[in-house]
This record gives C-alpha cells, structure tokens and sequence, in this order.
C-alpha cells in the first residue's frame, strides 16, 4: 500500500490483460497495449524478425518465405544465449536447405552479442530523455505476419510517454514488475532500469518484483484467478483503471459532437468497478431507435472521476475513442421502426469486453457488446488521408427520391432518369459523394418491386443500385445495407410467378460485381454457384451459354469475389489463361484481380499461389497485344501480379520481377505501375479504381 508499481509488459499477446489487470488492483501503472492506447505489439517476434532481417544480410542469398521462418527460430535462440549472463563470443544460426538441397543447401552464420545488441537493444530500447515522444508515421498497406505494428518501435519512447501521461508530477516509480518472455534476460531488465533512470532522481533505485516463471506468468496469474473466482478465495479487487462512456443525441436533435470539439456522453462504467459486476443506471431514461440502423459511439478514460449515470458535454480530447458498434435492434415481427424509452445496465467482464444492456420499462433487453481492446486512431497516419464529408441539401435530394420513385412506380421511362437525376442533384453521378449515394439507395430499397414492371425498370434499378451502393464497403452501415439488397433478389426469385420478369442479364452482374465487397463468404459463395456452371463445367455437362455481354460480366463478377476460396480463383485463372490466343476483352481485367498480390479487400488467404502466378506471369510475358486497350490491361495485370506487396509468402521471385520491369519500362504507362514493382507503395485513386473496374464514391476511404 502506498507505493507506485509500474506493469512493463510488451509481450505480442492480448492474453496478458487479464493478469495485468489483476495488478492494477493495488493503483499500479500498466504499460501494456490497451492503456497506452495503440496497438503495440512489440513482444519478442517483432525482436526476432528484426533480428533474423539483419541476419539475413550477412547470407549469400535471400532465403525463402518458409526458410525465414526457420531463421527467425534460430535467430530467437541466438538472442536469449547471447543475452544471458556470461555469453559465449558468438552463436551460429542455421538455415536448412530445402527440397533436394536440404543438406547442400544448408548455411550457417556465427552472429556476435554486439549483432543483438544493435538489432535488439539500439532498436527497441534506445536511450530516450523522459519527454520524447513515439513518432507517428504512414505505414505500408501490409505488414509482415499481418500484426497492426506502431510506426515508432522504440518501447522506451512509448514507456516515456506513458510515465509523463499517468505519473503525478514530482512522483517517482517505486517498483518496476517486468511480465512477458521478451524480458527474460536480466540483460534487457537492466537496460529499461538504466534508460529510466535519467528521468527521475540519480540515487533512483526501484524495487525490482520476481516472477517464478515470466514465459508462464500469464498462464498462471489465469489459473490462479479462476481459482480464486471459484473458490470464493480472496482476491485483488481494486476493479478496471478506466471508465466508459455512451455518447448519445442532445434531446433538441443536436448531435454529438455538438460544436467540431464537444461531444455529449453518459458514463456507463465507473473506474473501479469489479470485472463481473453489474451496474443498473436508474438514469437518465434514453429513447431507443429499433427496427433501424443506429450508432452507439464508444469512450473511455483512465484519468476521468465521473460517477455513473452522470451526463455530460466536454471537449472529445479528454476521451479516447473506441471503435463504436453498428447495429439493427428488432422489436419483433411486426414491430416495424419505433422508440422505446430505455435505461442502461452494464457489466464489464473478466475477458475484457464491455457488455452494454437497454431495458425497456416492460422489462424488455437488448444485449450489446464492445470490443474495448481496439482503439480508434486519428493520428498523422489518418491524417494523410483526409475524408471528405459532403452533406446534399436535402430538397435536392428529396426531389432526386421522387424521381426515382415516379419511374419505379409511375409512368415516368427509365431511359430518363438519369438525366433527371443530374438536374435534381444539380451535378453528375460520377460527383455523387458517398453520403449521397447511399441516400439514394432508401429510395431504390423502397421502390424495389417496381423494377419488375418491364426489362427496361429491372436494368435501371440493377444500374443504380449497383452504383450507389458500390463497393459494398466503405460506410459503417453498408453491411446492413448489401445483406438487404441480397434479401431482395433472393425473396423476389423464390416468389415469382411465371409472368414476372427473371432476375439476371448482364446488368444483373454489373451490380454485383459492384457490391461485391460487401458480401461475406458464405453469401459469396452462393453467389458463384450460380456462376460456376457456366464458367467452370462440369466434364460432360455443356455450359449454358449467355450473350457476349452477359459472359462478360459474369467473368468479372466472378474474379471480383476476393472471399471465396483460393483453389477456386486459381481454376478460373488457369481457365483464362486458355483464352490467351484469342483474348476476350475481360481476359485481362479479371486475370488481374485473380492473381493480384495485393486484394481490394479480400483475406490474406484466399490469394492465389504464388507459384500458380508465376506460371502465368511466364505466359503474359510472351503475349505481343496489338491494341492499345490489350496493351494497358495486359501491362496492368503485369504490374499489379509482380507487385511487392511485402510478404516473402506473396511475392514473386526476384529475377522474374526484374523481368517485368524490363519489359514495362519501355512502354507508355503510369509511372505508378512500375513503382509497385520496384517498391512497396500504396495505391493511388486511379490504380483502385482500375482495380475496382469503375470509379469510386468521392469521400470513401478504403482501409488497408
């Protein structure tokens, strides 16, 4: 009691959050991931990547992607026997040769303690004065192994910045608790004490807490709390080192943030409070919206003394943003859309989430739950990439809805409603901003039986809708918005007669190909059996055979389903690259989104090999396309399936990459294309929207 006890844990894991908050029960800092208020990640695989990357320098060639995996194993025993106590003067590390070359191919390096100590100590743990800050800056659009690292990898300057945010002025650290694997050497423990030491008296000496087991402290600060909750033994109860906050709608209709900087909110969850506690707040009485979309944001502070219940406008700098929760709540069947005056319970629970409740006065709940470990970040890196916010006046955009309803239901033609809606919005649609677009769609979503009136309606639904909510992405409530335009054609197909109008043509296709991204798997998936028989058949089924268009769209709306797996897309590319004699003019565009390196917005997983690429990146390198429209697609899927995206498990050989430069250099393109070849870059507007196969809504920010 009485002393300052400072948590360093810089492990890569997130299960660390249960012992440190245990910890934290008797007023202890933690420097962790979720108090810092960043994703860190920088535990010991971050150490040995870098470790194994210089390494790697030292060798005569490149290893390969499943090599590396056993250097950074190698590389992670280097660094714990060279910073233990009495070293020997170097370690080797060991690289297995692969396939016929397993011993032949086998090499080996001597590494020294100074090669960790630049790699590891110099680089993580750098001497920093006590107000240096991390620096902030734009990352690639991938990272190795996925994991979210921070732009700055110096734990010191995190630790820094840290102290001087939860550190009472003129107070000292009394005690230093070192947790995770990362400081298992005493080396790197005395490393933290000696750069920590400048910031604080020179007599400064903490008192340094063992652990039995810092590899297994996790595993037994779990144990032995689950122990305790069911023994009924006793246990720290100093409760969570943060509070949370709901914000909510001023009652005149005001939003929040009120004034740019001024947001309104009402603490939900005091600091203090036990993980597993309930809290009931009698007050205030919200209306609750259902049978619509809504926005529930999320705050927290760790400094903020607000008892629960409390309502209150301040200044959004005094909170930390989390992500907030998008959601429909339903009050029945027949329920439709309707408020319903609500109070709020909620429990934080032992793993970490927030579970939030609305009470109805009939006793009715509707349970939400927030992910409290993610943070929402506006830093220079968010910056860099500003979002438009274009709000229409809504008469123009009342009068663009009546236009679309009167030709959906009235005897307007749909030949003119595109120029309608140009002179109701008073720009054309390729100004139309996110915001308005998706607008657009409450209308299109309402008026939707309409489309079957003639082949003329359905073609100019299936145009707008495709266009106004593409790319399926991008807003928080496009999800919600995609699953009901495909609840639409699903219930419509099921119920028709045999007088209503089929669903399907090439504008059908169009449309989903534009939505595609916001489809998830299984629905994507769905999607494709209907693609399938046409463009992969069965042997000894005849395919179906749709018009010259229709087949078009089908293959692009096929390549364009980045979540259906990756064998799948490698058999649609390998039956494209039979078309190369004679090439349809969606040969190349759908062979470019198949076998890019770096997907719109598909998983990691679902890539196609990058050996099967390679294949077809010898092929396309014979091809001479004799028209200018061949000879850009051609080279776009040149540059975009040899582009480094910064994964050894992605990217193609070295020797063949320069041999796509030789051949691009020469030609007349973007000078962009040929940098993703040379370098890891971020796309540009032009290259997504290429990639995308249409423009992008002004104002969407696509995340990598």
């Amino acid at each position: 009691p009485g002393m300052r006890c400072l948590v360093v844990d810089v492990g890569g894991g997130t299960s660390d959050f249960s012992l440190i908050r245990v910890v934290e029960g008797q007023g202890a800092l933690a420097f962790e991931r979720d108090a810092v208020g960043d994703h860190l990640l920088l535990g010991g695989d971050n150490m040995d990547l870098a470790l194994a990357r210089a390494v790697e320098s030292k060798l005569p060639q490149k290893v390969e992607a499943a090599q590396f995996g056993g250097l950074v194993q190698a590389c992670r025993e280097a660094k714990e026997v060279l910073l233990a106590a009495n070293p020997p003067g170097s370690y080797p590390v060991t690289v297995v040769g692969r396939g016929r070359s397993v011993v032949g191919g086998t090499v080996s390096v001597p590494i020294a303690a100074s090669d960790v100590q630049q790699a590891i100590l110099d680089g993580f743990f750098p001497a920093v004065a006590f107000d240096d800050s991390p620096a902030r800056g734009a990352r690639t659009g991938l990272q190795e192994m996925g994991l979210p690292y921070v732009s700055d990898p110096a734990v010191t300057r995190h630790l820094a910045a840290f102290v001087r945010e939860h550190l009472p002025k003129d107070a000292v650290i009394d005690a230093i608790l070192f947790n995770g694997g990362v400081f298992q050497p005493a080396t790197l423990q005395q490393r933290l004490i000696d750069v920590m030491s400048p910031w604080f008296a020179s007599t400064w000496k903490p008192l340094v807490m063992t652990s039995p087991s810092l590899d297994l402290a996790v595993a037994w600060g779990a144990a032995y709390y689950a122990w305790l909750k069911q023994s009924g033994g006793k246990r720290i109860g100093g409760g969570i080192p943060r509070a949370y906050y709901i914000g909510i709608e001023q009652g005149s209709g005001v939003r929040g943030p009120r004034s740019g900087d001024e947001v309104t909110v009402v603490c939900v969850v005091p600091r203090r409070l036990q993980e597993g506690d309930e809290i009931s707040l009698k007050e205030p009485e919200l209306e609750l919206a259902l049978g619509q979309p809504v926005l529930f944001p999320l705050f927290t502070s760790t400094v903020r003394e607000d008892a629960p219940s409390s309502v209150i406008t301040l200044s959004a700098s005094q909170l930390l943003s989390l992500p907030p929760l998008h959601t429909v709540l339903r009050g029945g069947k027949r329920a439709g859309t309707k408020q319903v005056p609500v109070t709020l319970a909620a429990k934080c629970t032992e793993i970490g989430t927030l579970e939030l409740a609305c009470v109805s006065r009939e006793g009715n709940r509707w349970k939400l739950e927030f992910n409290v470990r993610d943070i929402r970040r506006d830093d220079d890196e968010a910056a860099s990439e500003p979002v438009v916010i274009d709000v229409w006046p809504e008469e123009k955009v009342q009068a663009a809805g009546k236009a679309i309803s009167d030709t959906l239901r009235g005897p307007e033609s749909p030949q003119e409603l595109p120029r309608k809606l140009d002179t109701a919005l008073e720009a054309t649609r390729n100004e139309w901003p996110t915001a308005l677009c998706r607008r657009l769609w409450e209308f299109l979503e309402a008026g939707a039986e309409g489309r079957t009136r003639g082949p003329s309606h359905l073609s100019r639904w299936y145009n707008l809708s495709g266009f106004a909510l593409r790319p399926g992405f991008g807003d928080p409530l496009d999800r919600y918005r995609v699953e009901s335009l495909w609840k639409l054609i699903t219930a419509t197909a099921s119920s028709a007669g045999k007088s209503a109008i089929p669903e399907g043509g090439a504008d059908f296709w169009i449309m989903w190909r534009r939505v595609a991204g916001g489809l998830n798997t299984a629905l994507q998936q769905s999607l494709f059996a209907k693609l399938r028989p046409t463009l992969l058949p069965g042997k000894g089924k005849p395919p179906p055979k749709p018009g010259a268009n229709e087949l078009a769209e089908m293959w692009r709306a096929a390549a364009s389903l980045e979540r259906i797996d990756a064998k799948t897309r490698e058999a649609l590319g390998t039956a494209l690259m039979t078309m190369l004699e004679r090439p349809p003019t969606y040969l190349f565009w759908s062979l470019t989104r198949l076998g890019s390196r770096v997907p719109f917005y598909g998983p990691l997983n679902n890539l196609v090999h990058v050996h099967t690429v390679e294949t077809w990146i010898e092929k396309l390198l014979t091809l001479h396309p004799e028209t200018d429209a061949d000879r850009m697609g051609w080279a776009f899927a040149l540059a975009q399936m040899a582009r480094r995206s910064g994964l050894r498990a992605v990217d193609v050989d070295e020797q063949l990459r320069e041999r796509v430069l030789t051949v691009l250099r020469p030609i007349t393109i973007p000078t962009a294309w040929i940098a993703m070849v040379e370098a890891v870059t971020h796309d540009a507007g032009d290259e997504r929207s290429r990639l995308f196969g249409d423009s992008l809504p002004i104002g969407l920010r696509l995340i990598d």
